[in-house]
Formats: C-alpha cells, sequence, structure tokens
C-alpha cells in the first residue's frame, strides 16, 4: 500500500469516526498532495501518490487533496489504438461541424425566406435556368448528330465504308471530322446527363429546405402560443 493510500483510509476511518466530511479530511491529511487514480487488470480501482511501474502504461487519473479529479494521463497506445482513437475524434469533430452548419443553415432559412412560397419560387426560377441550359444542349446535341449523318453518308463512298473495295481511301479532313463529331456527341451527351443530374439535386435541396423551414416556423409558432415545442 502507498502511502497516499494509506493516508487516505487514514482520512477516511477518521472521517466516519468524528463526523467530519470526508473531503475535509482528506485535505488535513496532506493538504498538497496530488493522488493518482487507475485501474488493474482485474478491473480493481487504486490510489496512490505514485504509480507502480507495472501499471504505468495505463489512463491515469489526477485527483487534488479534496479527490477531485483535476487531469489525467494517458497510457501507452499501440498503432491500433492511436489510430482507432484518431478516427473517433474525427468523427466527433465531423459530429460538432455539422451541427454547427445545420444552425447556420436554419439561421438562413429564416432570415432569407418569410413564406415556403418564396423558397418555391426561387426553386422554380433555378430549375428553369437549368432546364434552358438543358434545352440548348439538346439543340446542340442534334445539330452534331446530323451532321455526323452527312459526314457517314459522304465517307460511305470511301474505304473502309464503302462496299466497292476498289473505292479509294477515306479523305484525311473527313475523317477527322467524323472523330471531332464522334466525339462532341460524347461530351454534349455527357453534359446533359449531368445537367439533369443538377437538377434533381437542386429540387431534393430545395425540398429539405422547404420541409425544415416548415419545421422551423411550426416552432415560432408555438413559442409565439406559449407552448412547448415538442
Amino acid at each position: 500500500m502507498t502511502g497516499a493510500r494509506l493516508l487516505l483510509r487514514l482520512a477516511v476511518a477518521c472521517a466516519l469516526a468524528g463526523g467530519m466530511p470526508l473531503a475535509a479530511a482528506a485535505s488535513q491529511s496532506k493538504p498538497d498532495s496530488r493522488v493518482y487514480k487507475w485501474v488493474d487488470e482485474k478491473g480493481v480501482t487504486h490510489y496512490g501518490d505514485a504509480v507502480p511501474p507495472r501499471y504505468a502504461g495505463q489512463d491515469k487519473t489526477v485527483l487534488n487533496s479534496q479527490g477531485v479529479p483535476v487531469g489525467s494521463i494517458p497510457g501507452r497506445r499501440t498503432p491500433e489504438q492511436l489510430e482507432t482513437e484518431a478516427r473517433r475524434r474525427a468523427e466527433e469533430d465531423r459530429a460538432r461541424q455539422d451541427v454547427v452548419l445545420a444552425r447556420q443553415r436554419d439561421q438562413n432559412l429564416l432570415a432569407t425566406y418569410l413564406t415556403v412560397e418564396e423558397i418555391e419560387a426561387l426553386r422554380d426560377r433555378r430549375v428553369e435556368i437549368l432546364d434552358a441550359q438543358a434545352r440548348v444542349t439538346t439543340q446542340y446535341l442534334e445539330q452534331v448528330s446530323s451532321q455526323l449523318k452527312n459526314l457517314e453518308t459522304q465517307a460511305r463512298r470511301f474505304r473502309p465504308y464503302a462496299k466497292d473495295a476498289n473505292a479509294p481511301a477515306i479523305p484525311e479532313h473527313l475523317a477527322a471530322d467524323l472523330v471531332r463529331a464522334v466525339g462532341e456527341i460524347g461530351v454534349q451527351e455527357r453534359n446533359l446527363q449531368l445537367k439533369k443530374e443538377e437538377t434533381e439535386r437542386l429540387k431534393a435541396q430545395f425540398a429539405r429546405d422547404i420541409a425544415r423551414f416548415r419545421e422551423l416556423k411550426k416552432i415560432e409558432t408555438e413559442y409565439a402560443r406559449g407552448a412547448q415545442p415538442r
């Protein structure tokens, strides 16, 4: 038994026998001492003014003379434990950041809009802009597709597209135009798909904003009526 444990037990015994508060007894036993608290491999909690070497790698709590925790000393960690703790801290940081961002979004919603109709009107304007861009892309895609058909018609007079084995080889400029047209069609088809996906994301975000705005306005109404919000 360490000296601090002995002093602590003596303080407890004195406090129980004489009616002295435990914290006061501990303070009088060793006013300026600090005690370490740790748990052994059997789950038994120990106190002492020094930690035995075999427990040096375990987590320890530092107590002041009143028995109040004032700090902690982490034990040794394996690389796996360090990685797990780092991942846990990162997740906690993300969770805290998510809470902050959610509060900011709520404040922005209430500061920006007065009614659901205002949110819907902005949604419709944004969607119309994206739809207009998609229509322009579709029209351009149709033009390039038409050009490709014309180029393919011309290419059928030349090898390797012609049925006549004696047909001349396709001119370089025509082959280059075919390659460009096919490539441009691929690019515009991807652009059109991305525009559609952007529109769906926009609608989904506005749907979430509208639902949250309604919740916030309901909470405001309940507070205004003196009711406790659910």
